[in-house]
């Protein structure tokens, strides 16, 4: 109640926009949608380049509450549909765990470690309306039907859900390529240890043919899932699993083949397959069928400081993590994992191996990047709650006396004597001594106890009662700590993660609660104050936020789909107030900065204008990033300090500050706390903005032209100046 009902962060903000566009239009203009409020002079194929799961059922959530005759708006259902898939996802998270363990404990203790684990809650909380809200909800119920799907050879029908289910998945996220590749790999794992059968095959192939079929139904997918290189793989266990079901069904046929004869068959068969395949790829190789990896998945398995691409690499959330946001997004699950990861090997089954990969694949790709944090929670919350009910069971076992005692086995070495009967051999008649031979008792002792130090601590183990009840005591009471510290802690984080970033909640000097509003300020300042047709020039970052609440044309959002462009930005924000003006007038009406170190807080666009100098420096080679900076000092280069974006923060509340040229900007209005400053473009060029107003854009788009022709002609000669980056993520090439 302290902040409302409000959209969070900067993506929330164009989902919402999305979705009221479809709630308002319908689904059929919606995947028509040519946005021309975003990317001036460009636009954006909004309906083409979305995951619309999100929106999808944001709509739908809405339509059933007006069903119910529920007064409710469509922002508040937007608000809550984090909320209630985190609780969907601690749902799924319970049956997974259960699929896997058969245990109902370790599945509750599993259950309570996601409803309130940060790494979580980061991406559920209300007011968090992005697209992993739904996504974790459906990766962890396509597992949990995969699971179910290969846990007997009988129960392979269920591959049908879990196929539906990942279709889902496909147009929640983009991150569908983990589900895909991490249920292919599950499978060959299970191929490569002799867990292949008809069960298997048949719970495989309906899962990717259903999925398949599913995902090439989305625009913004197509048929990337039979040209992507990351895509690729699970096509390839496929037809792994079809010549093996092939090679099956012959020696079914022909039960009496030799093992010799059906290993030369199933070489046939492979070697056949392969030749084939080496054609095919030949024939459409040198095509460029096959896509490249993007530099987001190149990111995974090299450091991110190599991608090549700093726009890439200028997003917060693609750096790798750092060892102590572990403990800070999963506390006392750090200490667990181990325990139950390790006993995941025990009796294995298909189910405890899927999860075996899933968790050491997930803290892997963990490790490379923040956002992708959040796909290690469900893993590490059911390895963590396994853990827990092995320890559990242990300490209650031995505190409370409830197992029985174990049978003592003798160390001492059984024998058994068998007579040798006469008539047999050399020594027929001859007496013999008994043979010892060991029992199997014996035999399937771990081979660990042959060591004398093990043999002693176990039979101390086992004959010290006293030492295992403290020790049991001991553990008891330090889970129970652990965990009453776990939910302190997840509520302190729950606390600073609920907090929107658009709106701050500080304190007056007397210490009196205050709301910090300006960016919405500055935002409803732009929706009351200029004209509808006023085009808004600002960073990429906050696009959506000016699209969704003052409902003005942006140059660039989140999206971050066309480099290029960004580049542009970027070079008119980097440059001299007077050559930014020349590219600037005719853009945009209006510039807007944030400028929160006047009003106590980091993070603002001077922070981040060496990010824009390298983004526009890899594109217009005139740009040299490393003469763009601010020394230890707090002083600005000489590049920095005639910058446009440089002196739009800091005009009036600097002395350093040169200003602006005259006939160039003029400030328009800053925030009550100096956060955000907006500046109004003086000599537009009225020739550019009709220009923009005819929508070359989407003509181009529409033609499959490239989409330069959008730019006014004033323009041309900047932009003939720039050299493409080799952006591997770009909607408007093949």
């Amino acid at each position: 109640n302290v902040y409302g009902r409000v959209i969070h962060e900067f993506d929330p903000w164009f989902n919402y926009r999305a979705t009221e566009y479809l709630v308002r239009n319908g689904k059929d203009a919606f995947f028509n949608w040519y946005d021309d409020q975003a990317w001036y002079p460009l636009g954006r194929p909004v309906g083409t380049t979305i995951y619309p799961g999100l929106q999808f059922t944001a709509a739908y959530m809405y339509y059933f509450v007006q069903a119910l005759g529920w007064d409710t708006s469509l922002n508040d259902v937007c608000v809550f549909v984090p909320a209630v898939f985190g609780v969907l996802s601690t749902l799924a998270t319970f049956g997974l765990t259960y699929e896997v363990t058969d245990n109902l404990s370790a599945a509750g203790y599993a259950a309570f470690f996601m409803c309130i684990a940060p790494a979580h809650l980061m991406r559920s909380v209300a007011g968090g309306f992005d697209n992993e809200a739904i996504a974790v909800f459906a990766m962890v119920a396509t597992f949990y039907f995969w699971v179910k799907s290969i846990k007997t050879p009988n129960s392979w029908p269920w591959g049908i859900m879990a196929g539906i289910m990942y279709v889902y998945m496909v147009g929640a996220w983009g991150g569908f390529t983990f589900v895909l590749n991490m249920i292919g790999v599950s499978a060959g794992v299970l191929v490569l240890m002799g867990r292949c059968d008809s069960g298997l095959h048949r719970a495989y192939s309906l899962w990717y043919v259903i999925g398949t079929l599913g995902a090439i139904q989305f625009p913004v997918v197509g048929y990337q899932p039979l040209k992507s290189l990351e895509q690729l793989g699970p096509m390839g266990v496929f037809f792994w699993l079809q010549l093996l079901e092939i090679c099956e069904m012959h020696r079914r046929k022909n039960p009496s083949m030799s093992d010799k004869k059906f290993a030369e068959f199933r070489v046939m068969v492979f070697g056949g397959a392969l030749v084939l395949f080496l054609v095919a790829v030949m024939g459409v190789l040198p095509k460029g069928y096959f896509g490249p990896l993007s530099s987001r998945v190149r990111g995974l398995f090299i450091p991110h400081t190599r991608t090549g691409n700093p726009l890439v690499d200028s997003v917060a959330e693609h750096q790798s993590t750092r060892d102590s946001m572990y403990y800070q997004y999963f506390h006392m699950m750090c200490y667990l994992f181990p325990v139950g990861f390790s006993s995941l090997f025990h009796k294995q089954t298909a189910p405890k191996i899927f999860l075996t990969a899933y968790a050491a694949i997930a803290l892997y790709f963990s490790r490379k990047m923040i956002r992708l944090v959040l796909m290690l929670a469900p893993p590490a919350c059911m390895v963590g709650g396994i853990a827990v009910d092995i320890i559990l069971t242990w300490a209650t076992g031995q505190a409370f006396s409830w197992d029985a005692e174990e049978p003592e086995v003798k160390e001492e070495e059984e024998e058994v004597v068998k007579p040798v009967a006469k008539g047999k051999g050399k020594d027929d008649g001859k007496s013999k001594k008994p043979v010892a031979r060991p029992t199997k008792k014996r035999a399937s002792r771990s081979g660990m106890m042959q060591f004398a130090l093990f043999r002693e601590l176990k039979e101390s183990y086992d004959e010290n009662e006293l030492l295992r009840k403290g020790a049991a005591y001991l553990m008891l009471m330090l889970l129970v700590s652990s965990s009453y510290n776990f939910y302190n802690h997840s509520q302190f984080m729950a606390q600073r993660i609920s907090n929107p970033s658009i709106m701050i909640l500080g304190r007056t000097r007397e210490g009196q609660p205050i709301m910090i509003d300006d960016f919405r300020e500055a935002y409803w300042w732009l929706r009351d104050n200029t004209p509808e047709d006023a085009r808004v020039l600002s960073w990429w970052d906050y696009g959506y936020q000016i699209n969704g609440i003052a409902n003005r044309t942006t140059i660039a959002d989140g999206n971050t789909w066309n480099h290029e462009h960004i580049a542009l930005l970027g070079k008119s924000l980097v440059s001299p107030t007077g050559a930014a003006h020349q590219i600037v007038r005719h853009l945009a009406d209006y510039v807007l900065v944030w400028s929160t170190r006047y009003g106590g807080h980091g993070g603002d666009d001077i922070a981040k204008s060496p990010h824009m100098a390298r983004i526009s420096g890899s594109v217009y080679k005139e740009i040299n990033p490393e003469e763009f900076y601010m020394d230890q000092t707090g002083k600005p280069s000489d590049m920095m300090a005639k910058s446009l974006i440089y002196n739009a923060v800091t005009f009036r509340l600097d002395p350093k500050s040169i200003g602006f040229e005259e006939g160039t900007f003029e400030e328009a209005y800053t925030s009550k706390n100096r956060m955000v400053r907006i500046y109004k473009v003086l000599n537009v060029d009225e020739g550019s903005k009709a220009h923009g107003k005819e929508g070359h854009g989407y003509t181009a788009w529409l033609a499959g032209r490239p989409l330069e022709s959008a730019y006014p002609p004033a323009l041309q000669e900047i932009l003939r100046g720039k050299k493409d980056f080799a952006q591997l993520e770009d909607f408007n090439r093949d």
